[in-house]
């Protein structure tokens, strides 16, 4: 996708299979979601499977001067006895990276919306039993007050303590974490924004260039019924209240004016733009 000066770019991880429904949206109704079985099935949502569909991936932003990865999935090898579906992948991230035409080292930036297991994984590789930055030129931006606390509270959620060993460490060590505080610029053309509910330290970015926007996302929308029902929660969302306002007041936001919602974690076609407001949620129109 072109949007002005940017090239993007999605960097899959995984797509297929997710979770069973009412496992990750605590408030699912299959009679609220009838109506929607039409556009749902079989590509976000697979009932023979009683399972949604969904993706794990990072969104790569190709701009003149400056390359910036969104987000960096799950990773290899990790060890997360707690979230199995996590663990100890072995996927081919590293090579769909380069199929995109790019080498590790051409990342300037890897901008991190939270700090949960599946969105912080590629910060670092295994190498000869070591972990280490797989991005060794790049600064890692993160939210100073998510970081915080993170490391505060490093039992809050499981596999914490083996994140921080693993991924968050190797970064500290190489001094390579750059902790912002939000609003954020990192261009002209990139703004990082703070969006408080899934983590109480969650950000997005937003992209603007030439005449068009994108918004990357991270964990404020994790499936495309959120967009039609926006007051259903994942069971991942530290607040959920205040994730449901979050993310009124993206949608609120982004609502017919031809802006790009990029999620990490919706099925193909991964992204989408936000209708017109309708029974108390919006219109999710498909790329």
């Amino acid at each position: 996708m072109k949007i002005g000066n940017a090239e993007i770019t999605r960097i899959e991880e995984y797509h297929g299979l997710g979770f069973p429904p009412q496992a990750f949206l605590p408030d699912w109704s299959d009679a609220a979601v009838e109506k929607h079985l039409h556009w749902m099935v079989p590509a976000h949502y697979s009932p023979e499977d009683g399972r949604l569909m969904g993706s794990i991936h990072s969104w790569l932003i190709r701009l003149p001067n400056l390359t910036v990865l969104v987000d960096t999935c799950s990773g290899n090898h990790k060890n997360r006895p707690d979230s199995p579906f996590f663990s100890m992948m072995s996927s081919r991230y590293m090579e769909n990276l380069a199929a995109a035409g790019i080498d590790p080292d051409d990342i300037d930036i890897v901008f991190c919306t939270h700090l949960h297991i599946d969105h912080v994984g590629w910060n670092t590789r295994l190498v000869d039993g070591r972990w280490v930055p797989t991005f060794k030129n790049a600064r890692y931006i993160a939210s100073r007050s998510e970081f915080e606390q993170l490391l505060a509270d490093k039992r809050a959620l499981p596999d914490n303590e083996n994140m921080i060993v693993d991924t968050i460490q190797p970064i500290t060590d190489s001094d390579q974490w750059l902790l912002v505080d939000t609003p954020y610029q990192i261009c002209d053309e990139l703004r990082i924004e703070e969006s408080p509910g899934h983590t109480l330290g969650h950000c997005h970015l937003i992209l603007a260039s030439g005449d068009g926007k994108a918004v990357f996302t991270g964990d404020i929308v994790h499936h495309p019924i959120q967009i039609h029902i926006p007051t259903w929660s994942s069971a991942a969302c530290a607040s959920p209240d205040l994730a449901v306002s979050t993310r009124l007041g993206l949608l609120e936001s982004l609502s017919e004016t031809g802006t790009w919602l990029m999620p990490v974690h919706f099925a193909k076609p991964f992204c989408c733009r936000v209708g017109k407001p309708e029974d108390g949620g919006f219109v999710c129109i498909m790329a």
